[in-house]
């Protein structure tokens, strides 16, 4: 038996496919009665050319078919019209039937939804801060949080004592999930700055938030708010970061330039525990809000605010290296640019790859959102930022990881600012980065939302690899009409192409265990289901979902899982899977395993790494 390490032939053939899309340009009519035409507003078109032709979206290659290129582009419409792929050695595969997905409005989340997490594989948390949203508390006091069902696209309100607005999360390494940081006093709830929020996950609805504000040991060392939180290898969460009050921009007399760990230290009283400062976060001001910070396979963990990023040790307390700052203008909040940990994989040595893209020329009004994109692998020796160039411009986007390792960014708007009343002109094309693809050639677009996600928008890989997209809340209290953005409460799911190919999708038929350690060897039988169009091609793909708010998405990483190949029966496989060597490279707590065949994902199966 021999280990399948594919994924970058995976990757690099799902490249081929993509650049096999043939390219042109049509003028067609865009009747109102076509799935293509959607009503939102477009300075390109006039009311009656919008009733006439519909808008497909903001960018060239959003452009589907009965787009007219006048009306919507200027002239300009490239669209993609799929075609059989080939690769050197005339290895077909899958071609989607839905070549750039489809988004589809699934739900309400009866809370805005301002910060999610999947704390179990059909649940999903969604935070907001405290407003009057439509449902109220069985007590009539404000609902602001709520726990969403994914398989009945329902949910339910939850009770919370403190003001959730703009705080952090992360999972402890027994799945529990941790909210900390928070907001100013409110009518219906207590001061949550320096709150720590304990929820232990649940299938029956039993479950809600533990708090305890009175005891130290329950409460950060200092108000945090816009606080970010991070995975450690030793299963601790890294706390850095926000500022002090409520404000637009941070400064000086508000910043909070120190660090702490949860679980506080053992052998150090709760109330005697203090913070440590980080200079850092005082050179990254005024734009160092929500910094983004992953561990590393060294142990050490990477550190990025503003245009700067470093390199340091938290045991030792110590910087171990500054890196160059990223070309091109702040990307952090309120200029706030897309982040992602690009999908790690052992045949490369799990080289860690960072991906910045947008961000805002200035915090202003009408400042465009940057266009540019900066890579930087933080294996080499001399870390250098590797400069790229988005389709389209973007702020206050969500860059994800999907099932087949691929970045998927999407939401937010093309000018102005995070914060209330400041973004302009949404972006409603999602935009498909593809890790392996050579320079300039990465990035394609695909279908449209008709659905404007602005600032307080989130989106998520689920664990059937479809993506959930909601939230968008621009506003300073729930406005439902007469602004240009009102609240949102709808939940889209977006079904990328890989769902929609003419391959059966592989499942999981064996049993993955609850719990799982470090290098484990775990029997892994799946059903390719077919065959007889393709041959069976296999990568196993593990998943951490992290904790989202505000472009930020704390924690997220996935790795490909070294395999190897046993016994075949029929259509059934089974591989002896190796789980990740160290805690460095994926920290301990819930994850999600996929497996694809020929680029086609499984349902996911959870399992606790620890």
């Amino acid at each position: 038996m021999a280990p399948i390490r594919k994924l970058g032939f995976l990757l690099a053939a799902a490249s081929v496919l993509s650049q096999s899309l043939v390219a042109r340009t049509e003028a067609a009519a865009c009747k109102a009665d076509e799935n293509h035409s959607a009503a939102f507003n477009t300075p390109l078109l006039t009311s009656v050319e919008m009733f006439n032709y519909g808008h497909c979206g903001n960018s060239p290659l959003a452009c589907g078919v009965g787009c007219d290129a006048t009306a919507s582009f200027n002239g300009v419409c490239q669209r993609y019209v799929a075609a059989d792929a080939f690769t050197a050695d005339s290895k077909r595969w899958p071609v989607p039937t839905l070549p750039k997905g489809a988004f589809k409005v699934i739900g309400n989340s009866g809370v805005t939804a301002q910060h999610i997490a999947l704390v179990t594989p059909t649940k999903m948390l969604i935070i907001d801060r405290a407003e009057d949203n439509p449902p109220k508390l069985p007590s009539g006091n404000l609902a602001y949080n709520a726990e969403y069902d994914l398989v009945k696209n329902e949910y339910r309100v939850l009770e919370v004592q403190t003001n959730t607005f703009c705080s952090g999360g992360g999972f402890l390494p027994n799945g529990t999930m941790i909210s900390a940081g928070g907001a100013e006093m409110h009518q219906s709830s207590d001061s949550g700055f320096q709150s720590l929020r304990m929820w232990n996950p649940c299938n029956d609805d039993s479950c809600g938030w533990i708090e305890n504000p009175q005891d130290p040991a329950w409460t950060l060392t200092s108000n945090r708010w816009y606080v970010s939180i991070t995975s450690l290898p030793s299963g601790k969460l890294f706390v850095l970061g926000g500022s002090t009050k409520s404000l637009a921009v941070n400064f000086m007399e508000t910043n909070n330039p120190t660090w702490e760990i949860y679980p506080k230290p053992a052998g150090v009283k709760a109330a005697d525990y203090k913070p440590n400062f980080m200079q850092f976060m005082v050179d990254a001001l005024p734009n160092n809000l929500y910094p983004n910070v992953y561990s590393l396979p060294d142990g050490n963990i990477y550190i990025f605010a503003n245009q700067n990023s470093m390199i340091f040790n938290v045991e030792r307390n110590e910087v171990i290296k500054h890196l160059p700052p990223i070309p091109g203008g702040p990307r952090s909040y309120p200029l706030t640019g897309s982040h992602v940990l690009l999908p790690l994989d052992p045949a490369k040595n799990y080289a860690h790859e960072v991906l910045v893209c947008g961000g805002s020329e200035a915090q202003l009004p009408r400042a465009k959102a940057l266009q540019t994109c900066g890579r930087i692998n933080l294996n080499d020796v001399d870390p250098q930022w590797e400069m790229d160039e988005m389709p389209t411009p973007r702020l206050m986007g969500d860059a994800l990881i999907l099932a087949d390792g691929k970045i998927m960014i999407l939401n937010g708007c093309q000018a102005g600012y995070a914060g209330f009343h400041h973004g302009k002109d949404p972006v409603y094309t999602p935009t498909i980065y593809d890790p392996e693809a050579p320079l300039g050639s990465r990035f394609q677009e695909w279908v449209p939302s008709n659905i404007p996600r602005m600032y307080h928008s989130v989106a998520m890989l689920l664990p059937d690899a479809t993506v959930f997209v909601a939230g968008s809340n621009e506003n300073p209290a729930v406005t439902l009409e007469g602004v240009p953005f009102p609240t949102e409460y709808r939940i889209e799911s977006f079904t990328p192409p890989y769902l929609t190919t003419d391959l059966a999708r592989p499942e999981i038929v064996s049993k993955v265990p609850d719990l799982v350690t470090y290098a484990q060897e775990v029997p892994v039988t799946i059903d390719v289901k077919d065959m007889s169009k393709y041959e069976a091609d296999v990568t196993f793909m593990l998943g951490h979902k992290g904790f989202v708010t505000h472009s930020t998405h704390m924690s997220q990483r996935m790795t490909k899982l070294v395999a190897t190949k046993g016994k075949v029966e029929g259509t059934k496989i089974t591989y002896l899977v190796e789980m990740p060597p160290n805690a460095n490279l994926m920290p301990p707590g819930p994850h999600y395993i996929h497996v694809l065949n020929n680029g086609v994902p499984s349902v996911a199966s959870h399992l606790i790494l620890n």
